[in-house]
């Protein structure tokens, strides 16, 4: 199973993979918007309210993350922090990295929570990575596939601080294939599930691009 991509969706998918095989999760689930199959549109990726969440049930995810996954870092869980099973630990992206920069339109910085029996009670990562509209660390005016792609640099750091070379990733929610990409450029293996045929095609060819961003 390592190194592909897998289109369905990841409760499912997740079921044949065993427990602990798995040597870190990084996943940025959509939260916030209806989570749909299909190419994404205004219709599809419009903000919702009245406490409802997408359709994703994040306990069972969450579940199944940790069953499966040695360390699991989830983007956005400060969104459905009352379904997170402990406090953990928090990384915290800077978005903007300087005060001229936080005057630009969006959210400054980007919240991710941290499962790692080694993680105790608490602790926060901070990573100052630059993403800000067409300008972010993967250079000038770099494409966008999906709209709430990571820069693959932050992917990077991350996975250089959580795994080393040969161990393998899982992302369940790939989108465009941003982690994939991150592993792949770190000679780490990725497993990546997309519900989306679109955005699979999208991260195959992201993947045999050079250079990969």
């Amino acid at each position: 199973m390592k190194n592909q991509i897998i289109q369905g969706d990841c409760l499912e998918v997740m079921k044949d993979i065993p427990d602990k095989s798995i040597d870190l999760v990084l996943t940025d689930p959509p939260y916030g918007i209806e989570y749909e199959g299909g190419f994404p549109n205004s219709d599809k990726f419009n903000a919702i309210t009245n406490d409802k969440v997408g359709n994703i049930d994040f306990k069972s995810l969450i579940s199944e993350l940790r069953r499966i996954g040695k360390q699991v870092i989830i983007f956005g869980a400060n969104n459905f922090y009352q379904d997170l099973p402990h406090k953990g630990s928090w990384i915290c992206w800077d978005k903007r990295c300087n005060t001229e920069a936080d005057k630009l339109f969006g959210s400054k910085f980007e919240l991710a929570w941290i499962d790692k029996v080694s993680s105790g009670s608490g602790g926060t990562n901070i990573y100052r990575i630059q993403h800000a509209g067409a300008k972010n660390a993967d250079g000038e005016g770099c494409k966008r596939f999906h709209p709430t792609q990571k820069p693959v640099r932050l992917f990077e750091v991350i996975i250089k601080d959580f795994t080393e070379e040969g161990q393998t990733i899982l992302d369940p929610f790939l989108g465009s294939g941003t982690t994939a990409v991150a592993a792949q450029n770190l000679k780490r293996n990725f497993i990546g599930i997309e519900i989306s045929k679109e955005y699979c095609k999208i991260a195959e060819d992201r993947l045999r691009q050079k250079p990969l961003i």
